[in-house]
């Protein structure tokens, strides 16, 4: 019995946080009406609920069942007697009715951590309403149209792509290359839908700073074709590029004190000092930005950057390159970890740093010749990346990313020299 009598008591106080909630919003959106349910009525359903959950154990196994079922159908008769007076039937306040149920069902099976995180994220959703409202009014048809699209190369194409290697070298992993098109779509998508949600210099800005946890690269390429597809947001599109690069150096860190602190130790001044050109370029943006940034109006009449054969082409080419490090490492074999670094920087850091960081920690190689390494890969890799700003960025953008990375490249170059 003390199990129950806690389960009830957890189960009416998360069923009141909902009512209150319920009930304040209702007073604040109908002032001077009562609340159709409030904390008690709430607290109620959670205690029915679990105990509910308790005849279910220890009477008849389906009673659990036919409690819900029973308030399913009072709430809907409920909602059908007030749809025939007022417009709004309430809809919400009946789904988080049965959502109070089922947590008086989770508390009292010994999920009151699960029930808790669960009434918290309710309690969120509901306070967004207005937010909400406001964003969804935001995003035309086409927008609703195109996170679908994004929504099926993710969830459906993704887990069907083959996760092995194929053709010469075992360079092609369909679900690498597919994996890739995702990150390039998704990037310039959720840029998009960043901006439309707070504005184009924080929203852009956001983008380019998860961007860079994700790839670099990606990054640059997606906010290079939205620097085109949206006039006016060259500046801000630089500014992402150059903070995605800026995360890449800490990922970069990251990974090599996980595996290996010798080959961080040398590399991690140098990582500081790669760092300063971005750092600078990004207090200098926002102080511009300060005096006087693009309106946030306009990205209400731009189209949505979202376009799935430029992602596919940067696939291919990556491809391709993977086949080229393979090429390379098979050719030059030991001799060349220099070239394979080198290679290695025009698709993937990630991979070379970790290999190289391993190779150092498992004695096979000097810390010093990994640490240059990866800083090759890392100058290489920031030369693709002014490239790609060059050649598909807006005029605005071109000359920004150009100036970081090219000092990034020298400063990379030097490092390699002297580490």
């Amino acid at each position: 019995m003390p199990e129950l009598l806690q389960a009830l008591v957890t189960s009416a106080a998360l069923g009141a946080l909902l009512g209150l909630e319920r009930q304040w919003s209702w007073e604040r959106e109908s002032p001077g009406e009562e609340a159709v349910a409030g904390v008690r009525t709430f607290a109620l359903w959670a205690i029915m609920g679990t105990l509910c959950a308790w005849f279910g154990r220890e009477v008849q196994p389906a009673f659990f069942l036919a409690g819900f079922a029973a308030m399913t159908v009072f709430l809907a008769l409920s909602l059908r007697h007030k749809a025939a007076r007022e417009r709004d039937v309430g809809l919400t306040t009946s789904a988080v009715g049965l959502a109070t149920y089922l947590l008086g069902g989770l508390v009292f099976h010994g999920y009151s951590k699960v029930a808790t995180i669960i009434t918290i994220s309710i309690l969120l959703l509901l306070a967004s309403k207005q937010w909400l409202h406001a964003l969804s009014r935001r995003f035309s048809a086409t927008d609703v149209y195109q996170a679908l699209q994004f929504a099926a190369i993710t969830g459906i194409i993704l887990p069907l792509v083959p996760d092995r290697p194929l053709g010469p070298y075992g360079a092609f992993n369909p679900f690498t290359i597919w994996l890739m098109v995702v990150f390039v779509s998704g990037l310039g998508f959720f840029g998009y839908v960043a901006m439309r949600a707070f504005g184009e210099g924080r929203g852009i800005a956001f983008t380019g700073l998860l961007g860079g946890i994700a790839s670099s690269t990606a990054t640059t390429l997606a906010m290079s074709r939205q620097s085109r597809a949206i006039p006016g947001t060259g500046r801000l599109c630089a500014l992402a590029v150059v903070l995605a690069c800026g995360v890449m150096l800490v990922r970069i860190a990251v990974l090599v004190g996980a595996v290996s602190m010798p080959t961080l130790e040398l590399l991690a001044p140098w990582l500081v000092l790669l760092a300063v050109p971005a750092l600078l370029f990004a207090a200098w943006s926002w102080r511009q930005f300060g005096r006087g940034h693009p309106p946030d109006g306009a990205a209400r009449e731009v189209r949505n950057p979202l376009s799935l054969p430029v992602a596919i082409q940067f696939a291919v080419l990556y491809a391709l390159i993977v086949l080229l490090v393979r090429w390379a490492n098979d050719v030059f074999g030991g001799a060349g970890l220099y070239w394979a670094s080198f290679f290695s920087g025009l698709t993937d850091l990630d991979a070379i740093t970790l290999s190289l960081s391993q190779l150092a920690r498992d004695g096979k190689i000097p810390p010093d010749e990994a640490a240059r390494a990866v800083l090759i890969a890392g100058a290489v890799n920031s030369l693709l990346k002014a490239a790609l700003a060059i050649t598909l960025g807006d005029r605005t953008m071109r000359r920004p990313v150009a100036l970081v990375l090219g000092c990034t490249v020298i400063l990379a170059g030097a490092a390699a020299w002297l580490v």
